[in-house]
């Protein structure tokens, strides 16, 4: 299974390390049980929203360097083009879609509302963390 976690699923890793994202991470991203695609402009993002003051206050600069390099080393990065087309209210979200679609995701995994209101985008359902994990283990 391929799978683009929001910025927003990163940072809640890095920041709470609590389940299910902490699980989703820890034990299948680790076993290599889904790919984790990115693109980027996610990884441009997610360093910029590692840097928000409120942040950077709890995060030394080269541990957000480090995880930074960290996620890229696990995923596998593809190349959106620049101009993505819109489909969501927030730029962002349209990044998250392009690279979801450019590397031929599994779903999209978000705890962003705008996107989870979206359902799915063509073929790719966008799911919370639980729900991701219940397809990759529906035990």
């Amino acid at each position: 299974m391929r799978a683009v976690c929001d910025t927003n699923v990163l940072v809640s890793y890095l920041l709470t390390h609590r389940p299910p994202i902490a699980t989703l991470i820890d034990r299948y991203l680790a076993e290599q049980a889904f790919t984790l695609v990115t693109s980027p402009a996610l990884l441009a993002e997610l360093e910029r929203v590692l840097s928000y003051p409120r942040l950077a206050v709890l995060l030394q600069a080269d541990e957000r360097r480090r995880f930074v390099a960290l996620i890229s080393a696990l995923s596998e990065v593809v190349d959106p083009p620049e101009e993505v087309p819109m489909i969501s209210r927030d730029p962002d979200d349209d990044q998250v879609i392009a690279c979801a679609v450019v590397g031929s995701a599994d779903a999209i995994v978000s705890g962003d509302k705008d996107l989870l209101s979206l359902g799915r985008v063509g073929g790719i359902p966008i799911v919370a963390p639980a729900a991701f994990l219940e397809l990759l283990d529906p035990a």
